[in-house]
């Protein structure tokens, strides 16, 4: 029982286990991010709550978890190192969000359409989902702390665009 009250540092053990025995000093590495998410039923889980699943196109209840990873450009490997579970805050429950239905292409004429306007493209608006994501990036540098020079950051679409 006393085991289920230990704190573990897993991002330190998977670091530690990476820089011990996977580390290749020639090797490229490139950051990558994605979260998952896995349906789960009941009603007393912690974290359950409503996620969008690219996998069935829709809303599922259930878990989330992202995940940083350090990819060998040359072994074609992904290295899990920090994995965090994601809890909506209150602010993002009471947004609601449709989900996205994927639209057939829209024939439009060539060029840019009529009307829209420059946007300042330096201005970046954090999200609570990108502001989470770049404390945990901040942790993970923290924690290697140059070993590896990381000069790519890859995040799937949703992340990549927002």
């Amino acid at each position: 029982m006393r085991f289920f009250h230990t704190v573990i540092p897993w991002a330190t053990v998977f670091w530690v286990f990476f820089r011990r025995h996977l580390f290749c000093p020639n090797d490229v590495y490139l950051l990558a991010g994605d979260k998952v998410v896995i349906t789960k039923a009941g009603k007393e889980t912690y974290g359950l709550d409503k996620f969008f699943s690219s996998l069935l196109s829709k809303l599922i209840s259930g878990l989330s978890f992202f995940t940083l990873s350090l990819v060998s450009v040359e072994q074609r490997h992904s290295f899990p190192i920090q994995i965090e579970q994601v809890i909506k805050s209150d602010v993002e429950k009471s947004l609601v969000s449709p989900s996205p239905k994927i639209k057939p292409k829209e024939k439009r004429g060539r060029g840019r359409p009529k009307g829209s306007k420059n946007k300042n493209k330096t201005e970046v608006i954090f999200t609570s989902e990108l502001l989470r994501i770049q404390k945990m990036i901040n942790q993970l540098f923290k924690l290697i702390a140059n070993f590896i020079p990381l000069t790519y950051l890859v995040l799937d679409g949703h992340k990549g665009q927002q």
